[in-house]
């Protein structure tokens, strides 16, 4: 892959990002189990930031235009994610609270390797066909983790204990097992239920991959003129909803009825609102009057953040709202989340990513970020209405639904540690910027040709 890379053929970062980059916590699980040869397990650990990093300085000296004259015209996302990541550096390098400077730089490269995504995408144009081969790699990768996970769920077996997830994490890690099935919390629901991570390095990891699946099944689906195609993306859309039902993400459940909506708004497919509200009376009528006490109580203890679950967003949200009014302008980096580099005795809230860069940044920090999820919808909108090309479409459909869609995942997790979700997303929101500059540049040619030929007239 490497010497693909070196010979300028930079599809192939997107084919490891999508078929390694789900399976890589369990991968180093089980190689660290069966092996335990610590220097290949953390060889494998880093070779993402050695991917990225190695496909960027190929790019970089394998431009045919010197660097020193090369122009590059910032779009208004570009100049946000710059001062996001400049602001992230200068929180790293001062001497801000007690995380270790290590710890801190662990935690920026983790945000670094965001940026890199993002500015390969914004740099490096694929094909309509590389497009459509890449989406439909993602396809695959989710069938064969609806085959796993349905496995799960046949034997009420967990698959990371199995493979030695436990054994990596506590020796590796120094994170203790937890929870009734040994494993995370995670991996248990409200009143012990199970729920199943497939390949992915969690449950809630790979509902929040499902989030793009959903956006690929059904941009093919409005835009496939086959019948059977349709038939077969219809099925891809139950398995990925099985997907989700049987990870037992509540945030990615709600979120695909919310996507729908900006779907149906995105497409001019207004019967989608309608269908959706009827769907969600029927569901109500349901849950009320036909549905067993335990899940009327369970519906009932969320949207009322009573049931443990809940409770506990709530505390880690007002833990992290506390300390940003205390410290508005940040405690510094590596003090909250879950990422790697957070020392636990110093944490600080911990179960909502806007909190997290709140917590750690600031307010100016968090509007940064919220900066960042704006333009990505909107300028992905903006493409998707006015550029006449197909996988243009598709390519800024799929960016703008999916920032959307996981805009209430981000209430209750940290997802931009979700490897594949973060990495392929912000690369799609990449490659949305340039498709959006260029119609950009188009449409300001086009007014202005306009204006004066109107001149000339007069």
């Amino acid at each position: 892959m490497l010497n693909a890379i070196s010979q300028g053929k930079f599809w192939y970062v997107l084919v490891y990002l999508i078929s390694f980059l789900p399976i890589y916590t369990v991968f180093i699980s089980f190689t660290y189990a069966f092996l335990e040869i610590v220097p290949l397990t953390q060889f494998i650990k880093y070779s993402k930031e050695l991917v990225f990093i190695y496909a960027l300085a190929v790019w970089l000296i394998g431009r045919k235009a010197s660097l020193i004259n090369w122009s590059f015209c910032l779009t208004t996302l570009d100049k946000v994610f710059i001062a996001f990541l400049t602001m992230c550096f200068v929180f790293m390098v001062l001497p801000i609270e007690e995380a270790s400077f290590v710890n801190k730089a662990n935690y920026f490269k983790n945000l670094l390797l965001l940026g890199i995504a993002y500015f390969l995408g914004r740099q490096i144009p694929f094909s309509p066909q590389e497009w459509h081969s890449t989406f439909k790699l993602v396809l695959q990768v989710t069938v064969a983790a609806f085959f796993l996970v349905i496995l799960e769920k046949v034997t009420a077996t967990h698959f990371h204990s199995q493979i030695g997830f436990v054994k990596y994490g506590s020796d590796i890690l120094q994170i203790e097992p937890e929870g009734l099935f040994d494993l995370r919390y995670t991996f248990q629901a409200q009143g012990g239920q199970p729920r199943y991570g497939s390949f992915f390095a969690n449950p809630l990891e790979f509902a929040a991959s499902m989030l793009i699946s959903f956006s690929i099944v059904i941009v093919y689906l409005v835009s496939s003129k086959s019948r059977a195609n349709k038939i077969n993306y219809l099925i891809l859309l139950g398995v990925v909803i099985l997907c989700v039902l049987l990870a037992y993400s509540r945030a990615t459940f709600v979120s695909f009825f919310i996507m729908l909506v900006y779907m149906a708004f995105l497409l001019r497919v207004y019967k989608l609102i309608v269908a959706f509200g009827i769907i969600a009376a029927l569901m109500g009528v349901y849950i009320v009057f036909i549905a067993p006490d335990d899940l009327r109580y369970f519906v009932q203890d969320t949207i009322l953040f009573q049931n443990a679950s809940s409770v506990a967003h709530v505390l880690e949200w007002l833990e992290a709202w506390e300390s940003m009014l205390a410290n508005p302008m940040g405690i510094g980096l590596a003090t909250s989340g879950n990422a790697g580099g957070v020392d636990s005795d110093l944490q600080v809230g911990g179960e909502n990513q806007y909190l997290i860069f709140g917590v750690q940044l600031g307010f100016l920090g968090l509007i940064l970020y919220l900066a960042m999820l704006f333009y990505s919808i909107r300028n992905g909108w903006v493409t998707f209405r006015g550029s006449s090309s197909l996988f243009e479409k598709r390519v800024a459909f799929i960016a703008s639904s999916v920032k959307f869609g996981l805009l209430l995942p981000l209430f209750t997790s940290n997802v931009e540690i979700y490897l594949f979700v973060a990495l392929f997303s912000w690369w799609l929101v990449g490659s949305s910027e340039t498709l959006y500059q260029n119609y950009s540049n188009v449409t300001k040619e086009k007014l202005s040709n306009s204006y004066r030929l109107s001149e000339t007239q007069v």
